[in-house]
Formats: structure tokens, sequence, C-alpha cells
């Protein structure tokens, strides 16, 4: 790792040293920071992680509220909040990263050759030296829709810490560099996604989930699968690199594809084969991409061409569906499940390597 100590540390803040203000309090911390608030119980430690992406402010938002309600966790916690610089760039919380920037949430792998792969590196380390029970990764989704969470691996510790904000888990097989699939941490990761950042239910679904992560004695208690929608195996929608597309409500003849306005309103909602999602252009859905878990282009086992639309081949459930343009064509369109990977079967209990 590199010497130079890219965090600000900050040890049990009291209420009258935050700025009363979740912009000014962005503004006070000024560069990544982790905040650390002693626990009931020092012994042990749990660590959220907010902010990776600076237009996703729920995180921050429950933080700054318990930070002023002199509130004392279960355990001890680190907070790490890290592109302040990213939210603080005008419009406020407008920016996922600044330009020339690169997506934080996909640089946890090496190497760490630089500032921002410099941040990631360290926080792998403070999470490490502090050997955290669990560790929640806070996200707002880049559509409006209603929250879930994420992880890599099917483990009933993952169910648990995941009820704690949401009755939806999407266990992925995709490694894209991001924070929850660091394998040698220790203990499980979670990404959580509150929902859009316009939504006010997404800061009330951080606060009142931070809420009971904090103040849990025991996290790991085996909640009944049963209540958890569990789903397996998502695939990625993506443009190929010279595809294009919009949004608009109704064909651009231009568009290798054009996506509905409001495709977010089909978040976690069931999509069956007669369900249109888009305009196809000319090509039809060569300029299209379905990838699983290993990387296989898969189109054909779940979408279809009819009449210059995009259909699904079976009843899906889509998720992570975005409206902004940018992380359509730099990331993805949206993730899809089958409803038939969606059961709690799979999900095992072993001990993952965890003590």
């Amino acid at each position: 790792m590199s010497n130079e100590v890219v965090f600000r540390y900050w040890e049990n803040p009291l209420p009258e040293q935050i700025a009363p203000t979740v912009p000014a309090f962005l503004s006070q911390l000024d560069g990544p920071t982790i905040l650390q608030i002693s626990g009931r119980d020092t012994t042990r430690c749990r660590v959220v992680v907010t902010l990776l992406h600076g237009n996703e402010p729920s995180g921050l938002k429950a933080l700054h509220q318990l930070l002023l309600s002199r509130f004392q966790p279960e355990v001890s916690i680190l907070f790490a909040v890290i592109s302040v610089d990213a939210a603080l760039a005008e419009p406020l919380f407008s920016h996922r990263f600044l330009p020339g920037q690169r997506d934080m949430n996909r640089l946890f792998l090496p190497p760490f050759n630089d500032l921002q792969s410099s941040i990631a590196e360290e926080l792998l380390e403070r999470i490490r030296d502090a050997r955290p029970e669990a560790v929640i990764d806070i996200h707002n989704t880049s559509g409006d829709g209603p929250a879930f969470a994420v992880c890599v691996e099917p483990h009933t510790r993952y169910v648990d810490l995941a009820s704690l904000f949401t009755h939806r888990l999407v266990i992925t097989g995709h490694r894209l560099g991001a924070l929850m699939e660091v394998p040698d941490l220790g203990c499980p990761v979670l990404t959580v996604e509150c929902g859009g950042s316009r939504q006010v239910q997404s800061d009330d679904i951080a606060l009142h989930g931070l809420t009971r992560f904090m103040t849990q004695a025991q996290l790991y208690t085996s909640v009944a699968i049963e209540k958890m929608d569990i789903y397996h195996h998502p695939v990625r929608l993506e443009l190929t690199q010279q595809g294009r597309m919009c949004y608009a409500d109704k064909r651009q003849p231009s568009m290798d594809i054009t996506v509905p306005e409001h495709i977010d309103r089909r978040n976690f909602g069931v999509v069956r084969p007669d369900t249109s999602l888009a305009w196809l252009g000319p090509q039809g859905m060569a300029k299209l991409l379905v990838l699983d878990e290993f990387g296989h282009n898969v189109t054909s086992d779940f979408f279809v061409e009819r009449d210059g639309r995009l259909y699904p081949k079976t009843t899906l459930k889509l998720f992570m569906a975005t409206t902004n343009p940018e992380i359509a064509v730099s990331d993805c369109l949206f993730y899809a499940v089958k409803e038939t990977d969606h059961d709690w079967s799979e999900t095992g209990d072993d001990n993952a390597g965890w003590s």
C-alpha cells in the first residue's frame, strides 16, 4: 500500500461538532473520511461504507442523522465515507464520479496505482485491521425502485444481514471489482441498494436498517429464509461498444435501442413474454449483449425480437433498470433474473471460511 494516507480519521465526534445540515456536513468532511463510534462492547466491530458513488446520498444522510442523535451502538462502528469530492461537485449529489475518474466500486482489485485505487486499497486495509463482524456497503439505485441487497455467496449470514434492510436478496456471480467481491476480508460484505436517491423511503430504509445493524447484539440469528425473496444468477443487459441508445416514448430510428423513459418502474416487477421492453433498431438485437456471470453472451436465452421490439423469452424480473443514459452506456441498462431462479433452495449455511 502507498505510504500516503488518503483518509481523514475522526473518532467519536460529538453532536455539537457535527454541521447541522447534510451539505454542510459533507463540506466539513472535505475528503474521504473514516469515523469511529465506540460501542458498548469495544471488543467487537462492524463497518459501514457509504458514498462510494457521489450521487447516492442515503447512507450519508443516515450517518448524519445518527451522529446528531448522540446514539451509542452495541459494538464499535467504523463509517467510511468515500467519494466526498464527487458528491460536493455542483449540482450537489449529481456526480457518480468526477469527469476523468473511474467508478470507485470497480477498483477493489489490484493494481492500486493511482489516487482513486489507493483509496480502495487503504479502505481494504482498514477493514482487515478492524476485523469486523460484517461490512455493509450502502448505495442508491440509478433509477427509482424498491430496496434490495446483493451478495456474492449463498450463505444464511447474508440473509440475516439483508433482512435488516429489505426482504429482497440477489446472489450474483458477476465479478466487476466491487467491494463485496473481495474474498479475504474475513466476514460477509453486503451491498444494500436502498432505492432511488430521489425517493424519500430510500433515506428511511438506510436510517432504520443501519440503526438495526448497529444496535442488534447478535447479527447472525438465522432468520426464516422463507420470508426472503432470493434471486440467483442475474444477467446484465449491455450495449456493444458501437451501440447507441436513448430514452423516449416512441421508437427513435437512429438508435439501436430506444428504452421507455420510465423503465425503472419495471424494477422487481414481473415481466412476461408478452411484455414489450424497448424498441430495436434496424439490426435488431445485434447491438445488445446479455452477459451471465461467466461472461457468456446469453441474449437468445433471455430475449427475442418481435415486430421491431424487445420481448422477454421467459418470465423475468428486472432490477437496477436505470434512466441515466451515461450509466446505461458505460455500465448496463438493467439486470434480469428468470423467475425459475427465484427461490431460496440454493442458499447454504456453511461457514464460508468465517470464524
